[in-house]
């Protein structure tokens, strides 16, 4: 209700103009202040979703206002320890089928693993994947734009594998830089080989250490190359260039916006190599895992179509003028269920009384996977929990008795019905239905 004139509302706009209105959290961003510092001499803060009682406050500015002043720490989830953790879970449970029982002793170093990175003639497939490579489903390996990467590179050890890594988690190092060095795009510069090029910031330090510059002014070009928005300064060029460094790397540093440091790529890798020993070796367990940990998204009727079914839904998808999120997610999980079939197993029917929450459960002769009943299209976690709950205290003898023990909706009962999930309780009642009569 206040009155004021057009100027002085212009004047409060300037004054907040720029002011952040949304209140969202990085769950792993943690800025560290030192001792003798309070946090309100570098930023406001604000409560997370305006939630006072919250333990945990949220800077006014993002991090790049004052990084130059303060210490950040991402401190990021990874599924990866959970997903070797499972499959370390079947090593107990299966000790005779594995030569190895403790998770240090998998083989990295495995011709089986390496070929992945080139073909798929090591997954012994009976039909057409639509990939080269056989990394579906490895972590840093398996999107699109990485296996494009390893077509276009074909490494065949562990160092260029790091390399890799370096260069698919950094921006503009592969994409605008390593590449075009690579495929021969720049004729001043002359074809690269990929041994090379830069992959991970610590090359850049060691590289020009070994052409003997200053141990500090390799780190201040290393600094300078790999932060965002950072360009190498004349002097430190001409630094480079007085040691013989050719013009092609120091054309390549000045690309950079972000890069990977290398202890964390090989981390990434070793992860990968350990996970994909399951997958060429024992893949009905890489496959439960895979599905059951990282699966986010199901298409129930695609996946018990088998392999034609899975490839159907795929290219229908794909097929879309513009694809949402959810299908793009969709397509990467149906990829790894085209592999998965493609090699000779199959997905089974959700079962009311074998199916898990969650899990996919192996079948006993271990050429299948039971669907867990989270695959149906809408129905969650607690729903699920509570068909896992109710039957333990007996079985269902009808449908209307799953209602009553359940919190599935009439909705889901119906999806269960055209999946053929309650067949049996659907007799039940024609039966009792028969003999009343």
């Amino acid at each position: 209700g206040i009155r004021m004139r057009d100027a002085e509302v212009q004047r409060l706009v300037s004054e907040i103009h720029g002011v952040r209105r949304s209140t969202g959290q990085h769950p792993g961003g943690i800025v560290v202040v030192p001792h003798d510092i309070d946090i309100y001499d570098i930023t406001p803060i604000q409560y997370r979703a305006d939630d006072v009682k919250s333990s945990w406050r949220t800077t006014h500015f993002d991090y790049h206002s004052f990084e130059n002043n303060l210490f950040k720490i991402d401190v990021l989830g990874h599924d990866n320890p959970t997903v070797i953790k499972d499959l370390m879970d079947y090593v107990k449970i299966n000790p005779t089928e594995f030569p190895f029982d403790k998770v240090y002793d998998i083989p990295m170093v495995d011709k089986g693993v390496i070929s992945l990175l080139s073909g798929t003639g090591e997954l012994r497939l009976k039909g057409d994947i639509m990939t080269k490579v056989g990394t579906y489903g490895l972590p840093e390996l398996g999107t699109n734009f990485v296996r494009q990467m390893l077509t276009d590179t074909n490494p065949k050890n562990f160092s260029e594998l790091v390399k890799i890594s370096g260069l698919s988690h950094g921006t503009d190092v592969w994409l605008n830089n390593a590449k075009d060095l690579v495929q021969d795009k720049h004729p001043e510069f002359g074809k690269i080989a990929f041994k090379d090029v830069i992959g991970c910031r610590d090359d850049i330090m060691i590289y020009l250490m070994y052409q003997g510059l200053d141990p500090e002014d390799a780190y201040d070009i290393t600094e300078t190359a790999r932060r965002t928005g950072k360009y190498l300064s004349d002097a430190q060029k001409q630094l480079m260039k007085d040691k013989g460094i050719p013009n092609w790397y120091i054309w390549s540093c000045d690309q950079i916006k972000y890069m990977f440091p290398k202890a964390h790529a090989t981390a990434y890798v070793v992860e990968a190599l350990r996970i994909a020993w399951f997958k060429v070796h024992r893949p009905i367990y890489f496959y439960a895992t895979y599905f059951s940990r990282r699966a986010d998204h199901f298409d129930v009727s695609a996946f018990l179509g088998g392999y034609d079914g899975i490839k159907e839904r795929i290219l229908e998808l794909k097929s879309q003028i513009k694809m949402s999120d959810k299908d793009q997610r969709l397509i990467t999980v149906l990829e790894i269920a085209l592999e998965m079939c493609s090699r000779g197993f199959k997905f089974t029917n959700i079962d009311l009384n074998m199916s898990q929450a969650t899990e996919f459960v192996i079948s006993s002769d271990k050429k299948s996977l039971i669907l867990p009943f989270v695959t149906v299209d809408s129905l969650g976690r607690n729903v699920a929990d509570s068909i896992c709950t109710a039957r333990v205290e007996g079985e269902f003898n009808s449908i209307e008795d799953l209602k009553k023990r359940t919190r599935l909706s009439k909705t889901l009962i119906k999806r269960f019905k055209d999946l053929g999930v309650v067949k049996e309780l659907d007799e039940k009642e024609e039966g009792n239905q028969m003999s009343l009569f």
